[in-house]
């Protein structure tokens, strides 16, 4: 019944999207199991069946894909899982299939600046910022993808690592900053 009831939001929030708002693509077999919050002007790609859930026992986790800018693109592979995931984008980030990201963030610059002026970098852009994560990638909970770096297929991340450098194909990584195990 739950797998009913996820399938059929997905089917609504699909159908919402497809006609309200244009710059949001959303593959088919979209399952909500808790809330998802598409926001910002920018273009939101979503592959095929995406699974959108959050942490067991938490109810105020849920999935935010926040694209700040109207060029921004958030891009989301085929038979993704996010559980409690915070994505947002200035500029680009790339996830591909079969990802699973687990209450962690992912985000592409510093416009979360906590200086007093709150100005933007004037040294970001989309070549150095942008954000790929490859197929079949772990990104356990607690854990932060930070900008301008690839993350190379079938590599896990562990809880509570930061990732400020890229990561090869195929390695474990933990810690603060992540390093490989």
């Amino acid at each position: 019944m739950r797998d009913q009831i996820a399938r059929l939001r997905g089917a609504i929030y699909s159908l919402w999207y497809g006609y309200f708002r244009k710059n949001v693509s959303i593959g088919t077999g979209l399952r909500i199991y808790k809330k998802l919050r598409i926001s910002g002007s920018g273009r939101v790609d979503i592959g095929r069946n995406f699974v959108v859930d959050g942490i067991c026992g938490d109810r105020s986790q849920y999935v935010t894909l926040d694209v700040l800018h109207p060029d921004s693109v958030i891009r989301i592979g085929n038979n993704a899982r996010f559980h409690a995931a915070r994505i947002s984008a200035k500029f680009k980030i790339s996830i591909g299939d079969d990802v699973l990201i687990e209450e962690s963030g992912v985000i592409d610059t510093d416009f979360h600046s906590i200086e007093k002026k709150r100005e933007n970098s004037s040294d970001e852009n989309a070549e150095k910022c942008s954000v790929s994560i490859g197929d079949r990638v772990s990104i356990g909970s607690r854990s932060f993808v930070t900008k301008g770096l690839t993350i190379g297929d079938d590599v896990i991340v562990a809880p509570g690592s930061v990732v400020a450098t890229s990561v090869k194909a195929c390695m474990r990584v933990c810690g603060n900053p992540a390093r490989p195990l």
